[in-house]
């Protein structure tokens, strides 16, 4: 065959086998995940369709039936789907964890977060108190009922979709007004114009770990497989640590 030929038929069957990989992905990694989608696309040819939700929703649509390429989720919802054969068990990778974080806008007054009694007294103080619908949502319900302010702060509590709201709500907002969601999610709005204050104080903490699964009806397993073993390499644990993952 000439050379010319060749190379069409190369090209040929390299768009034959290339795939659109479709993700349903959790939104603690979406500041960092389109780059590595597309880091994957150039070098496997495979395009990643990202599909973004909370991780509670994610939950739901999997157990609905919502089917996908790869899945990357708490690992809680994660592993339910291998038991409900909807993800592929032995294909499970860890991307990493990351705490919950406290945010308040650029600029304004930095509340004393230092300890529990100190949490207790700023969200009291506190013009607005605004928290996710996302993972870190049920914990920050728990940590407001546990230091015993639930329902006295319920009149400026705002429980936004998700942490990207949540921080847009901070932004917009008033000087005395606190945000809660995943660090990684606030970090990503730090140019926007949110601070992070810190952590949760240690005793308050929750850690959520987040893995990378083929789905089970994936018709791209390999190339599924392929993503997974890319977003979890030493580089891109780099790339997730300077993010706000631990």
């Amino acid at each position: 065959m000439p050379i010319a030929g060749a190379a069409v038929a190369l090209l040929s069957a390299t768009m034959a086998i290339a795939a659109d990989l479709t993700t349903l992905v959790t939104l603690a990694v979406q500041p960092v995940i389109g780059g590595f989608a597309d880091d994957y696309a150039r070098t496997s040819g495979h395009r990643v369709v990202l599909d973004f939700d909370t991780g509670p929703n994610l939950a739901r649509r999997v157990a609905a039936g919502a089917t996908a390429d790869v899945l990357i989720a708490p690992a809680a919802v994660v592993d339910q789907a291998v038991a409900d054969g909807r993800v592929l068990g032995e294909s499970r990778a860890a991307i990493g964890k990351v705490a919950i974080g406290i945010a308040v806008r650029a600029g304004a007054r930095v509340p004393d977060i230092s300890s529990p009694a100190a949490l207790r007294r700023t969200l009291l103080d506190s013009d607005a108190v605004v928290y996710s619908q996302g993972t870190s949502g049920a914990h920050v319900q728990k940590i407001l009922t546990d230091l015993g302010v639930a329902d006295v702060i319920r009149a400026k509590t705002l429980q936004a979709a998700n942490g990207s709201v949540a921080m847009e709500r901070i932004i917009a907002g008033r000087d005395n007004e606190i945000g809660f969601t995943m660090i990684s999610e606030i970090k990503a709005y730090e140019a926007k114009g949110v601070k992070l204050v810190g952590p949760l104080p240690a005793s308050l903490q929750n850690y959520t770990t987040y893995l990378a699964a083929v789905m089970t009806q994936s018709p791209n397993r390999e190339a599924a497989a392929g993503f997974v073993r890319h977003i979890t390499t030493p580089a891109a644990r780099q790339v997730l640590v300077a993010t706000g993952w631990e």
